[in-house]
């Protein structure tokens, strides 16, 4: 009898790399998960991408490229995030497989802040990844393999939100005052959600988003879980640091 699974992956892209991504540029680094020992098939892939500016992502593309460890030692860097991927030769040996999802992988009709798109989605054969992985046998658990997962783009990506630090604000507190630059709406509870880990665009750490008031008084407090970590200077740019979910689907 088949068996189904998921695995959810939330790559980290630094705030300060955020900037439109172009054809080739690597989105995200190597980013490790773990399924249950031996073979699996991935059958399919949803990638929910926030928005670009407020706006949904207009027709993205992304490369898939699953790695495993050899000799318990993790595939090295595929390259600089936004810059263009120059792994080296060693990096193929831990190469097990790819998938890509295209423009019309993604809803023409999802929401109005986001993106959403699905390998096999559609009929053609390139959208059906029909990848089977597995990870290094003596990896040393007895229980789960681990793989590793980067993705490049295939056009232009933004993850820009328009968030702007309002006055700046010292490290220790719990509230971030922002506006879109001149005392208006940012609008952040439709970029931002409550466990969105937020920084800056130099990559100064806020933390972890608790709530999102409401407009008034010319600016848009953002709360947060925990005291900031770092400062934030007046019209940075705010940033979510995991902007990708990808929901990998298996069957075994």
């Amino acid at each position: 009898m088949k068996k189904y699974f998921t695995v959810e992956v939330k790559p980290t892209i630094p705030a300060s790399k955020q900037a439109v991504f172009a054809n080739g540029k690597v989105l995200f680094d190597w980013t490790s998960f773990k399924i249950p020992k031996g073979a699996a098939k991935l059958v399919s892939v949803c990638a929910v991408l926030r928005g670009e500016n407020g706006s949904p992502q207009v027709a993205p593309k992304i490369d898939l490229f699953f790695a495993k460890a050899i000799n318990r030692v993790a595939p090295s860097s595929i390259g600089g995030i936004n810059t263009t991927m120059i792994a080296k030769p060693q990096v193929s040996n831990h190469i097990i497989g790819m998938t890509h999802l295209e423009t019309t992988d993604f809803g023409q009709n999802a929401g109005d802040f986001w993106t959403v798109g699905q390998t096999s989605g559609g009929a053609a054969g390139n959208m059906m990844p029909n990848v089977v992985l597995q990870g290094e046998v003596a990896d040393g658990d007895v229980a789960f393999d681990t793989i590793y997962v980067a993705g490049a783009a295939g056009n232009a990506i933004d993850f820009g939100t328009t968030v702007i630090a309002r006055g700046g604000e010292a490290a220790g507190v719990t509230v971030v005052e922002t506006d879109k630059g001149a005392d208006d709406d940012p609008e952040a509870e439709f970029i931002f959600a409550p466990g969105d880990v937020l920084h800056s665009g130099t990559d100064d750490v806020l933390g972890t988003v608790a709530s999102i008031s409401n407009f008034g008084s010319n600016k848009q407090d953002i709360n947060f879980t925990a005291a900031t970590t770092d400062a934030i200077a007046d019209n940075e740019e705010i940033f979510n640091i995991n902007p990708i979910r990808f929901i990998l689907m298996f069957e075994k």
